[in-house]
């Protein structure tokens, strides 16, 4: 499914959760957000890659306070720009 933007946090939260791939351009850097691809299927960890570095999480609450240029990813939605999932 291709949208414009993610209409809130909750929406965002439920899409982690459900273990959606998601992925975003931000800053003019393409991100995918991920289930880990090491961890069995319907576990909380998660990946978050851009470029070519990886970052892993235990919980959607650590993808969630994960800083991008000094901002946590929840506080950025606004400026995600084509999304998909």
């Amino acid at each position: 499914m291709i949208m414009n933007s993610i209409k809130s946090l909750n929406q965002f939260k439920d899409l982690i959760d459900t273990g959606y791939e998601i992925e975003f351009t931000l800053n003019d850097k393409h991100w995918l957000l991920e289930p880990a691809q090491d961890e069995p299927d319907f576990s909380p960890k998660r990946e978050l890659a851009c470029d070519n570095e990886v970052k892993k999480f235990n919980s959607t609450d650590e993808v969630l306070d994960y800083q991008i240029d000094n901002q946590r990813l929840a506080d950025l939605l606004p400026k995600m720009t084509k999304v998909e999932w």
